[in-house]
């Protein structure tokens, strides 16, 4: 028989059920580790009991957690350590960075003894606040006040669609190492989930559909597999990506300190300090994060500048007192020849390079360094600008016009992607082309852009819309048109193209 309304014994808590269901998985993980469930989970009046909080630790003390997430077949795990002193928002953050989750969900900790808080009072987040909820912030909650001896356990739930619930187990209790704030996960197991799967019943089913391959499962899943890039997927944790996640998280509010500091110019504030103060606090904090890992407190190091200004010198120099263009406004084939014998020594290009229209290095080349003001088109020849001529002998100048000259690009998207990937290359994130158009991914979508496209997010292939900027990294590292053969990044994981990166986020005209 269906349960019916007017029958109050007869309805079906399903919050409840699934409290209970976390307990008994948690249980069988952690044996007599996690408390029994209560029994009594009806929807009464609230619990009001103050919400029960332990003395504060004395003396730097650091805590040892092991953080499951709950359901998982094969076990989804981290290992953290984390200052005792690290209030519940913070360890919010913590916990996102570790399983790789994008703070785009309402999330909430809970008492392993009281999930719902019927007994006690609950632990709030700002929206929690805004419902009228009753309770403590989480702000306002350290974790040495819940976790005090190995064994305590806490629960914290993330997307209360999805409902990632995690298990958070106090292993140990330290001295702290150093004086660094900063959390570290030291062990784990499995990359995080992707979001807005279906929770961890759905990311199993993907999860399970990759490793069948291709003949498996329905068009409509592998179409979902191919959207969130996950062909070729391997579940493996990657604990380095993760703490540099976690060094970010450190550094940021040192990072946006810095930037609100910095002095307006005569046109304004930079485009960096624009985009960051447009966005959500949590966005600001993940951008303030790369340009903590960027060390934009240091100073720039000129002393490369002769061999990070080498190509646009060089076309400069090839372009001397001016090209006719052709009659369809084009470099004639013999200037073409000239500029791809001169910058791409190693005959990287395999076509004819007879023709601008066919041999896009030298289009790109002459396109972006007129974007850039130091070439212009007239009277049918391209001739330096008077920028152009004064910069073409003078390397650290140069260097110094390209930083305040980017991002190149002048629409809102291409300027904003790029100032993106500026953040990206100046942190060092830059392992692979792949791995930093992830992070575009991830990022763009972030800040408001959607291009329905590829990648997880739908942005994949929002980097297109920078070129003009990666090239001119690209060329400060490498000293010719194109990248040698067996380069992963174009250029943009050099200390070179970096430099670059670091003097563009901190000069502006």
């Amino acid at each position: 028989m269906p349960n019916l309304p007017s029958d109050p014994d007869n309805i079906t808590d399903l919050a409840a059920f699934r409290a209970q269901a976390a307990y008994r998985i948690a249980a069988d993980d952690h044996d007599a580790s996690v408390q029994s469930v209560p029994t009594d989970l009806s929807w009464g009046d609230r619990g009001t009991k103050p919400l029960p909080l332990h003395p504060v630790t004395a003396g730097p003390t650091q805590f040892r957690l092991r953080v499951d997430l709950v359901g998982t077949t094969s076990p989804l795990w981290r290992k953290l350590v984390v200052p005792a002193h690290l209030t519940l928002d913070v360890l919010h953050d913590v916990l996102q960075v570790a399983f790789g989750f994008t703070n785009s969900h309402l999330h909430r900790f809970a008492l392993t003894h009281d999930p719902l808080g019927r007994e006690f009072e609950g632990i709030l987040t700002p929206f929690d606040v805004t419902e009228g909820d009753i309770g403590i912030l989480e702000s306002e909650v350290r974790v040495d006040q819940l976790l005090t001896a190995p064994g305590d356990t806490l629960l914290y739930t993330y997307d209360f669609g999805d409902d990632w619930e995690h298990l958070l187990t106090l292993e140990s209790v330290e001295p702290q190492a150093d004086a660094s704030t900063a959390a570290r996960c030291v062990a784990g197991a499995r990359q995080g989930p992707a979001e807005d799967v279906g929770g961890v019943n759905g990311w199993e089913e993907v999860l399970a559909l990759v490793a069948d391959g291709p003949g498996h499962g329905y068009p409509e899943q592998w179409e979902t597999v191919r959207f969130l890039g996950l062909t070729g997927f391997v579940d493996e944790i990657d604990l380095d990506s993760i703490n540099r996640g976690l060094d970010r998280l450190a550094g940021s509010t040192a990072a946006l300190d810095w930037l609100r500091a910095q002095p307006v110019g005569p046109k304004g504030p930079s485009a960096l300090a624009l985009l960051v103060a447009g966005q959500s606090p949590g966005a600001q904090q993940v951008l303030a994060g790369y340009l903590a890992a960027a060390d934009v407190s240091l100073p720039i190091d000129l002393g490369e500048a002769e061999a990070a200004t080498a190509v646009i010198r060089t076309f400069l120099g090839l372009v001397g007192d001016g090209i006719r263009f052709t009659e369809a406004g084009y470099l004639p084939p013999r200037a073409v020849r000239t500029i791809m014998t001169t910058m791409d020594p190693g005959h990287r290009w395999r076509g004819p390079a007879n023709r601008e229209v066919q041999t896009y290095p030298v289009l790109q080349l002459r396109e972006t360094v007129t974007l850039l003001g130091l070439t212009r088109k007239f009277k049918g020849e391209l001739r330096l600008s008077a920028r152009g001529r004064k910069l073409q002998d003078d390397p650290v100048a140069l260097l110094k016009y390209l930083a305040a000259s980017l991002p190149a690009e002048r629409t809102a998207a291409g300027s904003e992607i790029a100032l993106l990937l500026l953040l990206i290359v100046a942190a060092g994130e830059t392992e692979n082309l792949h791995h930093v158009m992830e992070q575009i991914d991830q990022l763009s979508s972030m800040i408001g852009w959607s291009y329905g496209g590829g990648g997880q997010y739908g942005n994949l292939y929002a980097l297109q819309d920078a070129f003009d900027t990666r090239e001119v990294l690209g060329w400060a590292e490498l000293g010719q048109l194109l990248p040698p053969v067996g380069s992963d990044s174009s250029g943009l994981d050099t200390a070179r193209a970096r430099m670059l990166a670091r003097a563009a986020l901190m000069t502006w005209a």
